[in-house]
């Protein structure tokens, strides 16, 4: 039995215009984290350091450094520094521009947009890029490529070879910097696509539509698979079985020789049956009214019984052990989070990938080092290094002795911009509900 339900966009788009409270990002500045122990997300050692900061960019690391006469200094002694984290499955025409304070009060500094309309994305990403915003960086699709009916929210439609890659053709002039496939892309489109995006380097991305298998996915040259391909990952390898090790080390290999990325997007599955009985999303009381509002919306479309939320509950279960033998077997892994409250949810999956059996180590690298990777940065981001840029995030005790450790913000830095304890918690303040809301059915 499969389900397609992979994300929170089922019925119909939701709609955000830039409140006025969101201001835009302060200047860089110069600025020193002093007596820090800095977690090397690479090897995973730990070592005290002096950490120096001017404008954008990490200029400095290390002991007995100078530190500028004009630099602020933030005291770091007893915390800990960690590179600033990626979501890599978001939707912001979903979870609202109100949203954008919550990535950043919970550490993270970029996303990748996995589906939204041209004119809302597109604007929203360069607004932040050139500071007028505040918010995280945006990598950003565009509108998903397939043949969904014409109501389903952040679409271009397309129903055959040609149309695809005029739309690939199309959105590429338009600036975005990937392509997003999914679950009703038809089969001859997204070979189209595969084809189109590769002539033009453009990288393509998401679900492993239905008329195409896992493996000719990756063949094709797909960046990174979303959702375990709603689970069809280890599914249809395990015959029969909720999950085979035996039966999908072939494909996990010949995945793995592909270098196709895989996000996982655990934490959203997981919570599916609950949010779809009726029961609060993790950390309600911060989400928007859009994406309460879609996600009831969603439930009312859904129209799930019984048996099939116990599909979903087992196979969510089966999943953990899937991603852990993944992992296992060389397949690089991606946090991301997808139709939860954005911030708090990312977290939540670095929880659950450790649940999945991977270290905190290796699951902060999934959100830090892992990105930086995937999109070609690795050499500006991604770690804290000199020259590298200055996103990171102070945490209040080690994230490697425990991953919910890194929910314990004591601050950020946003592209060199300090956001301090204060600026964080006033920040959630704003955002969080006066009081609970109504259950999402």
């Amino acid at each position: 039995m499969t389900i397609l339900i992979a994300t929170a966009l089922l019925a119909a788009a939701a709609t955000a215009a830039t409140p006025a409270a969101t201001p835009p990002r302060p200047k860089p500045d110069s600025l020193a984290i002093t007596d820090v122990t800095m977690v090397d997300v690479v090897g995973g050692a730990r070592r005290r350091v002096t950490v120096v900061i001017s404008g954008e960019r990490i200029v400095s690391v290390g002991q007995g450094i100078a530190i500028p006469k004009s630099a602020k200094r933030l005291d770091g002694a007893g915390r800990f520094l960690i590179p600033g984290l990626w979501d890599m499955h978001v939707h912001h025409q979903a979870t609202g521009v109100e949203s954008l304070d919550l990535y950043l009060a919970q550490g993270v500094v970029g996303t990748r947009d996995m589906g939204s309309d041209l004119d809302f994305i597109l604007p929203l990403r360069d607004r932040i890029r050139r500071g007028e915003l505040r918010g995280p960086e945006i990598v950003a699709a565009g509108p998903i490529l397939d043949a969904a009916p014409a109501d389903w929210p952040f679409r271009r439609r397309v129903t055959n070879a040609q149309e695809a890659r005029e739309a690939v053709r199309d959105l590429k002039s338009r600036g975005v910097d990937f392509i997003k496939v999914h679950d009703r892309t038809p089969r001859d489109a997204f070979f189209a696509i595969a084809d189109e995006a590769a002539k033009l380097g453009l990288p393509f991305a998401g679900h492993v539509p239905a008329a195409v298998t896992v493996e000719e996915a990756a063949e094709s040259g797909m960046a990174s698979i979303e959702h375990l391909a709603n689970n069809r990952v280890f599914l249809e390898c395990s015959g029969g079985q909720p999950y085979s090790e035996a039966g999908c080390r072939p494909l996990f290999d010949r995945l793995a020789a592909k270098k196709v990325w895989q996000t996982p997007t655990s934490a959203f599955f997981l919570a599916l049956p609950d949010v779809f009985t009726g029961q609060s999303m993790p950390h309600e009381e911060y989400a928007s009214d859009s994406l309460l509002d879609l996600t009831r919306r969603n439930i009312a479309a859904s129209k799930l019984d019984e048996r099939a939320l116990s599909f979903l509950r087992s196979s969510a279960a089966a999943s953990l052990s899937a991603i852990h033998d993944l992992h296992a077997r060389g397949n690089g892994l991606l946090a991301g989070c997808d139709g939860l409250v954005p911030g708090f949810c990312l977290h939540d999956e670095l929880e659950r990938l450790t649940e999945a059996g991977l270290s905190p180590l290796e699951s902060i690298q999934t959100a830090t080092i892992n990105p930086a990777i995937f999109l070609g940065r690795a050499k500006t981001q991604g770690t804290v290094e000199a020259g590298k840029r200055a996103d990171l995030v102070l945490l209040e005790a080690d994230p490697l002795a425990d991953i919910r450790n890194t929910r314990r913000i004591a601050a950020v830095v946003v592209r060199g911009c300090l956001l301090p304890k204060e600026e964080i918690e006033r920040m959630l303040a704003a955002r969080r509900r006066a009081r609970p809301a109504a259950p999402a059915r």
